[in-house]
């Protein structure tokens, strides 16, 4: 399967921040260690403290779907519906994914 890559963008609500830096930070930290992941950066805006993006990339879908499971097991249950768990979406006003394929000499590689 093919490598996966995702821009992921929050805009955190206004207060929550600092606490959710310091969760940031903690998922960098784990997924960084789970097996698949190539990287994980969160990035937070130099002049909007509200405004952060992850660059992640996992060698394939399985990989990913893990890293929701982990993730789901360390904030909690995803609601019906939803991907992320309650215990993320709290933090954030709003937010985007975007799947992104690299780029090779041969596009249908």
């Amino acid at each position: 399967m093919d490598q996966i890559n995702i821009l992921f963008r929050a805009r955190v609500k206004k207060g929550k921040e600092e606490e959710f830096y310091k969760q940031a930070a903690k998922m960098n930290e784990i997924s960084a260690g789970e097996f698949g992941c190539i990287s994980f950066t969160y990035h937070q805006k130099i002049d909007d403290p509200c405004d952060f993006f992850l660059y992640e990339q996992w060698r394939d879908m399985e990989s990913l779907k893990a890293h929701i499971k982990n993730l789901q097991k360390l904030f909690g249950p995803a609601e019906e519906g939803e991907m992320f768990p309650k215990g993320l979406l709290d933090y954030w006003e709003s937010w985007s994914a975007e799947k992104f394929n690299v780029v090779t000499a041969d596009p249908s590689a």
